[in-house]
């Protein structure tokens, strides 16, 4: 577990002033996507700070092109290895007029021995959304497919932060619309509250997203 110096301000302040200040920032109209029909990452890169199962909800309001878009989703996380975490997660969304169930899986995989910065964590991850909607009658299906590289570090009061970077595939089935695939990067922070942790960040993916979430660990954090 990585640590960073952040001195004059107490953990208190410096904890409650980071969250609720993006806390308050995911209000904002105008948002796009963060990850297609997924919750923000919000997480560490190192999965040695989380215990072996965790479950989460988050939010995320924003736009797809010029369609609203609002999604509610809850995550499972799995570590299954000292370097490998598997997800899968299950959402409500509301795109455009229609109600969508979208669900998805993913995983998340640790470079421990990276050389680019040791005072970091690094992991990769790989995942895939679906989602089913009906328009006017007409059934429109939604696939993402997401490759990223995500980087942390934790700050001396507890307050962990990530960022990430990666590419993504949006493929959607709706009379002759297209795919597309956009470059994106986002960063976040988290702060742990109890059995567990809060998280909020933002995503770029052509616009601008942010969002909030919730990770309670089933089992305890084992620590070192």
């Amino acid at each position: 577990m990585n640590r960073f110096s952040i001195k004059p301000l107490s953990p208190l302040t410096v904890r409650t002033a980071c969250f609720v200040a993006l806390l308050a920032l995911s209000g904002l109209p105008g948002l796009a996507v963060a990850e297609y029909l997924g919750l923000l990452n919000g997480r560490s890169a190192d999965p040695a700070t989380y215990g072996p199962m965790s479950v989460e909800a988050g939010v995320i309001s924003g736009s797809l092109g010029t369609v609203d878009y609002q999604h509610f989703g809850v995550r499972v996380n799995s570590r299954v290895s000292d370097k490998v975490v598997v997800f899968g997660d299950l959402g409500n969304s509301q795109f455009g007029a229609s109600d969508g169930t979208p669900f998805g899986l993913g995983v998340f995989v640790h470079l421990p021995n990276q050389k680019i910065n040791e005072r970091l964590d690094m992991a990769l991850k790989a995942s895939y959304h679906a989602g089913g909607y009906t328009v006017s009658g007409r059934s429109l299906n939604i696939t993402a497919t997401s490759f990223e590289l995500l980087v942390s570090g934790l700050a001396e009061e507890g307050v962990g932060g990530y960022a990430s970077i990666g590419v993504h595939r949006l493929n959607i089935e709706f009379g002759g619309a297209d795919g597309t695939t956009e470059y994106g990067f986002g960063a976040g922070l988290s702060v742990p509250i109890g059995p567990g942790e809060a998280y909020a960040g933002f995503d770029f993916i052509d616009e601008v997203t942010l969002g909030v979430g919730f990770r309670y660990f089933l089992k305890p954090v084992e620590q070192p």
